[in-house]
């Protein structure tokens, strides 16, 4: 967890936690919904029953926390389609890194569509007919190209992602719609879901031979960042929800392998809020730049960060450790195949010691859906119906 100052300050910061918390409700425990809910079931869970909404696409971009199956089709790629992976996924591994379903999943079937398809894994007519929106994420990609680089892995990295989008998706799909007006109207009203840079500033920053400033290389990266989203504008796109990246330092695997003095690896989490600072500021730039546009912030870091100062007002019971067993038997590298997880799936934060579990998945979605501190200048819902 990151420092929150003098003890004064921390009861202080708890106080209004507590406050936000019980004002918007979001304090309650919810467990993950049933695997098959339908949209109308999952607005009444949400208590967001009678809300319209009329989203025609989601479209995803990032990495593991929201790659559905991309990886599978890379050679030499990491992979998450094996057992224990997707155990709550009504026990099918499909790519996911995590037990059950990610966060895009629960907001897909908000919107009352189905979970976007891995676009590697599509056939030509798929393609050209699937209007509800496609996700290009990779495992282990990230903003720069060198991401992967250090593990000899072969990803897609975000601008390859941003170019996939361009020269299958779009075109692919233009020739569905009636009319190019038609085809620009349904981009402009979709919403494209953004998770990136962890990697960035995981792994490929630790193993750089010419390390930047963590000032200087938050710089590098939210200027390509922009370079890509501006990209999707000129494509027609118009609304975007940009995650930050979630306090890395407090990973299993992190906490288990660097030094620290505190619960988190500071040092990691210090870089990232450099990194989540800037984001934030940019994206309100952006939008005034970008006629049109809507720039939404998802703060994927407070979300983590609430629930380690109270696990339980979420439902959480361990927020630090593995739930699956890696090859040595500990739980410190990723899981094993077909070797059991921990069975108090729903009250653990990560599943394995990269990735977090389902019911961490569905509070991201939760909140992001509902709540306006962790989701600004509006939410995501606020987003759809825009």
């Amino acid at each position: 967890m990151a420092k929150l100052g003098r003890p004064i300050s921390v009861c202080v910061f708890i106080f209004f936690h507590l406050l936000q918390l019980f004002s918007f409700g979001v304090g309650d425990v919810l467990e993950v919904p049933p695997f098959n809910i339908n949209q109308q079931s999952l607005l009444q869970y949400l208590s967001l029953g009678d809300i319209k909404i009329d989203l025609p696409a989601l479209y995803v971009f990032g990495d593991s926390y929201v790659d559905d199956g991309n990886n599978n089709f890379l050679p030499h790629s990491a992979v998450a389609n094996y057992l224990p992976f997707g155990i709550d996924f009504d026990g099918k591994p499909t790519g996911r890194a995590t037990n059950g379903r990610i966060v895009v999943d629960f907001i897909a079937t908000v919107g009352g569509f189905q979970y976007p398809p891995p676009i590697l894994g599509m056939s030509e007519a798929d393609k050209k007919t699937t209007r509800t929106g496609v996700n290009y994420a990779s495992g282990s990609s990230g903003i720069l190209s060198e991401n992967g680089r250090s593990m000899h892995m072969n990803v897609l990295n975000f601008f390859q992602q941003v170019d996939l989008f361009e020269n299958t998706t779009l075109k692919d799909l233009k020739s569905s719609f009636s009319s190019t007006e038609s085809f620009t109207e349904y981009l402009s009203k979709s919403v494209f879901f953004i998770h990136t840079a962890s990697n960035d500033l995981g792994l490929t920053y630790e193993t750089s031979t010419s390390k930047n400033s963590p000032d200087k290389y938050a710089e590098v990266l939210v200027e390509e960042l922009f370079q890509q989203l501006q990209r999707l504008y000129k494509l027609g796109v118009r609304k975007f929800l940009v995650n930050n990246v979630s306090p890395l330092g407090c990973q299993p695997f992190n906490i288990n392998t660097k030094n620290h003095t505190t619960s988190c690896v500071e040092e990691v989490n210090e870089r990232i809020s450099i990194y989540n600072k800037l984001i934030s500021n940019s994206l309100t730039k952006w939008q005034s730049t970008l006629s049109g546009s809507k720039f939404v912030l998802g703060d994927l870091y407070k979300i983590f960060q609430d629930v380690y100062v109270s696990p339980a007002l979420y439902g959480f019971k361990d927020v630090n450790s593995s739930c699956c067993v890696d090859r040595n038997g500990a739980r410190i590298l990723p899981c094993a195949q077909n070797v059991a997880p921990c069975e108090d799936r729903k009250s653990r934060v990560f599943f394995d010691p990269f990735h977090p579990s389902e019911s961490m998945h569905f509070l991201w979605a939760r909140r992001l859906l509902k709540d306006s501190s962790v989701c600004s200048p509006i939410n995501l819902i606020q987003l759809m119906q825009a």
